[in-house]
């Protein structure tokens, strides 16, 4: 698809197909295919072994929750090594981006409450306070 907007924290995904469910948003995305570094033996490698889809919650688009569909690539090195490519908006294990966290740890400095904050942002109170603690 061919957009000229520019998301926060997505410069570099190319957006495959961008779908409205109900009263959201879902972008299915990838990055492009580039070399990777084998953490076992330091070699480059470009050989895809899979691919696996991971959702994740991004910031809300025009007040619509987000929800990202990203066809991560596991590569394969010739030792034997199979590992996930990088990437700057998901954490390894987590389901929130970079950017969701950062603007629900400002938000739960400034809001009046945990549970505010979680309605705001379609979580859980609890999962708010435990990133107000970290």
């Amino acid at each position: 698809m061919h957009f000229n907007m520019v998301l926060p924290g997505l410069e570099e995904v190319r957006i495959l197909k961008a779908e409205e469910i109900g009263e959201a948003y879902h972008l299915h995305i990838e990055l492009p295919k580039r070399k990777h570094k084998c953490p076992a033996c330091g070699d480059q490698t470009t050989r895809v072994h899979d691919y696996r889809l991971q959702k994740i919650q991004h910031l809300k688009l025009f007040e619509r929750t987000t929800y990202l569909f990203y066809r991560r690539r596991r590569y394969s090195c010739h030792c034997g090594k199979r590992f996930a490519e990088d990437n700057r908006f998901v954490q390894r294990y987590q389901r929130h981006t970079i950017e969701w966290n950062q603007a629900l740890g400002l938000r739960v400095i400034q809001g009046k409450n945990f549970k505010d904050t979680a309605c705001q942002f379609r979580t859980s109170p609890a999962t708010v306070i435990r990133r107000f603690d970290h």
